[in-house]
């Protein structure tokens, strides 16, 4: 399954040309393509994102049914996780910067899904930690939530779904400090909070 193709058609995919390397030698198999900028159906960034589209897309269908985006049931799951989390760390978790999660948290209070109290160390810093309607609500939606990421790796072998998983991770991690939005607001994703 390709991407439509970013110019309306109009160019020749830029793989069609023979590399000179293959048409010298016809013992030499040709090189393997790499993407480049160009080729966005390529470019591992689009790829990322339009997975993401996808796998959010498909977990949301399962969310907005108890009128949560898939950003505020990370942020419910993540709190369940780990009660008394700091409202800086559910931003880490979530990959979200400090005003969408605020505007996630507010919203998942007003709902009353979770509470915010302050630090016994530090009444600056939020400390979250969900209601037992957020608690119910999270455990009514995680088993369709599960089957909706089972669903986005089913077409890979199982064993292909673990390497590629690892392979995220080794990325995720080799990234980390990288930020997780561009300035300004650029590419904020709407409806996250």
């Amino acid at each position: 399954m390709g991407f439509p193709p970013v110019d309306g058609g109009l160019r020749a995919p830029s793989n069609s040309v023979a590399h000179p390397a293959a048409t010298m030698s016809p013992d030499l198999p040709p090189p393997d393509p790499e993407p480049s900028v160009e080729d966005l159906g390529m470019a591992p960034a689009l790829c990322a994102r339009r997975l993401y589209q996808l796998g959010a897309a498909m977990v949301a269908v399962h969310t907005l049914e108890a009128r949560l985006s898939p950003v505020q049931f990370a942020a419910l799951q993540a709190v369940h996780n780990q009660p008394g989390l700091e409202q800086r760390a559910l931003a880490g978790l979530i990959a979200q910067d400090a005003p969408t999660t605020l505007a996630v948290v507010e919203k998942l209070a007003e709902r009353g899904l979770l509470v915010r109290g302050a630090s016994p160390a530090d009444a600056r810093v939020r400390l979250l930690s969900l209601t037992d309607t957020g608690r119910a609500v999270l455990l009514q939606l995680q088993p369709a939530v599960r089957k909706a990421q089972a669903a986005l790796l089913r077409p890979l072998p199982r064993a292909e779904q673990q390497q590629f998983m690892r392979l995220l991770v080794t990325l995720l991690e080799a990234h980390g400090k990288m930020p997780t939005r561009p300035a300004h607001g650029v590419g904020h994703d709407a409806g996250a909070a």
